[in-house]
C-alpha cells in the first residue's frame, strides 16, 4: 500500500504489531492522519486484527490425534499381519472415509441450495427497497474555531467533506443522513486539530493513542 505519504505495507503492520520506534511512530500516525484513504485502510486492518484478537480458539477435531498417530513411523510387524492390515484395515479407513467425506459434501450442497432457494423471493425483493437512514445531529462546542468538519467511517474519512455550522452560543451543527448500524467519527477543527467528541456515547481506541468518538443509529 502507499500513498502520498508513500507508506508501505511492513511500517503498517509494525505499527499494529507495536515494534515501531516512538519518533518512527509518530511520524507513521502524522502520515496516515493526513490520508483519508491510508486512514481507511489502517482502519480495515486494525479491525481485522481485533477481530482475530476477540475471536473463539477453534479446537482440533476429535479425529486429529488419530490421524497424526496413523502418520508415525509404526513398529514393523510379521508379514502376514502387515499384509492382514493392507487388504482389510487400511482399505477399509480409507473408503469409509472417502465415503463419509462425499456425504458431507453432497448434504452440504443439498442444503445450501435448498436456502438460498428458499431465500431468493426474499433477497429479490430486498433489492428493490431502498436502505433506511436516520437523520443524526451532531455538535461541538468550539467557539474560538474557525472552522469544524466530521470524519467517519461514514464517509470513509474524508476531511472536507462534512463541516459544521457555527450558530450565536459558539456550538457547531451538522445533521446527516445515517445508516443504521455503529459509526466512529472525530470532528477535525481548522484543518488539522482532531477532537474527540466530548459528548459521544462510547469511545473506541483508534490505534494511535487517541480514542474515536462512537456513535450506535437505530430506527
Amino acid at each position: 500500500m502507499k500513498d502520498g505519504g508513500n507508506i508501505e505495507n511492513e511500517s503498517i503492520h509494525r505499527l499494529l504489531d507495536g515494534d515501531l520506534e516512538p519518533d518512527e511512530k509518530k511520524r507513521l500516525i502524522e502520515q496516515v492522519r493526513s490520508s483519508p484513504v491510508l486512514q481507511e485502510e489502517f482502519d480495515a486492518l486494525d479491525g481485522v486484527v481485533r477481530a482475530v484478537e476477540a475471536s473463539e480458539r477453534m479446537a482440533a477435531p476429535p479425529f486429529f490425534t488419530a490421524a497424526v498417530m496413523r502418520r508415525l513411523q509404526p513398529k514393523k510387524a510379521a508379514w502376514g499381519t502387515r499384509a492382514n492390515d493392507f487388504i482389510f484395515k487400511g482399505r477399509m479407513l480409507r473408503w469409509n472415509m472417502a465415503t463419509a467425506f462425499a456425504a458431507t459434501a453432497l448434504v452440504a450442497l443439498i442444503f445450501a441450495f435448498a436456502v438460498r432457494t428458499r431465500n431468493a423471493p426474499m433477497e429479490t425483493a430486498m433489492l428493490g427497497q431502498q436502505e433506511p437512514v436516520v437523520n443524526v445531529t451532531m455538535r461541538l462546542h468550539a467557539p474560538e474555531a474557525h472552522h469544524v468538519a466530521v470524519a467517519g467511517t461514514f464517509n470513509k474519512w474524508k476531511t472536507d467533506s462534512h463541516v459544521l455550522t457555527k450558530q450565536e452560543n459558539g456550538v457547531w451543527t451538522i445533521s446527516l443522513p445515517l445508516k443504521p448500524g455503529e459509526h466512529s467519527y472525530m470532528f477535525i477543527v481548522d484543518g488539522k486539530a482532531w477532537v474527540t467528541d466530548p459528548n459521544a456515547e462510547a469511545y473506541r481506541d483508534d490505534g494511535f493513542g487517541n480514542q474515536n468518538a462512537v456513535m450506535r443509529v437505530s430506527i
